[in-house]
């Protein structure tokens, strides 16, 4: 079945209704995504391209994906085709289908669930959180947050954090600046947080070229569409 199914499917099964997960090294019969593209000329800033589609042996390397309300999904992720060519992008989990049953991880969310809904600021239909009634005792404290365009990634989620704060996310920058590698150009670029090592973030990304670049942030990286976090207070 479809990969949106699937994590549906699996979801409900477990009493699961919000999560991020981590998608790590899984085969694909068809994997569908795509990536930045100019402006669509409605006043929008960005756009997507037309769908890309890797075919059999593709693999999904790493991705991260929010289960919302009504398991709407937003995932971001590394892949490679059968050649095996790193590539990355938005993914599309209603085209993109599993070669095997796997086993994925992740974090339940309860007390809050990122719900989609027309942003008129963007022009997008976009991911907000908001609040739950909470169903479970325990667990680790954490929050849902949406960063809107302009607002500076790095120096935002620093002052939001402290210092064992785990940040998972994905989103949209005004061209990405690393200081490890070289930078890729805006108007819009998609990224996936990767990791963090204290105050200094790892990030992979892709802009219209199809490039991706991985790295250390750098500098000034303002969010261009939306950046969805999820900090984890451990």
């Amino acid at each position: 079945m479809p990969l949106d199914r699937a994590v549906a499917v699996a979801a409900r099964h477990a009493g699961i209704t919000a999560a991020w997960l981590m998608l790590e090294d899984l085969s694909c019969d068809r994997l569908s995504f795509v990536i930045p593209a100019p402006p669509p000329g409605d006043g929008r800033v960005a756009f997507y391209s037309d769908t890309r589609i890797l075919g059999p042996s593709a693999r999904i390397v790493t991705a991260g994906l929010h289960l919302g309300q009504g398991r709407a999904i937003h995932a971001h992720g590394l892949w490679t085709d059968a050649t095996g060519v790193l590539q990355m992008g938005h993914l599309r989990p209603e085209a993109t289908q599993l070669s095997r049953s796997v086993q994925i991880s992740g974090w339940h969310l309860d007390g809050a669930v990122f719900r989609r809904g027309p942003d008129a600021e963007t022009g997008f239909p976009l991911f907000s959180p908001g609040p739950r009634p909470r169903r479970l005792s325990g667990g680790l404290p954490a929050r849902l947050v949406r960063l809107r365009p302009h607002m500076d990634l790095v120096p935002t989620i620093n002052a939001l954090t402290r210092g064992r704060t785990r940040v998972l996310g994905l989103g949209s920058l005004i061209g990405t600046r690393f200081s490890t590698c070289a930078s890729l150009p805006g108007p819009a670029t998609e990224i996936l947080i990767l990791g963090q090592d204290c105050a200094r973030l790892r990030i992979a990304s892709v802009g219209q070229e199809g490039t991706v670049h991985q790295g250390v942030l750098s500098g000034s990286n303002m969010v261009c569409i939306t950046a969805e976090l999820l900090l984890i207070d451990a």
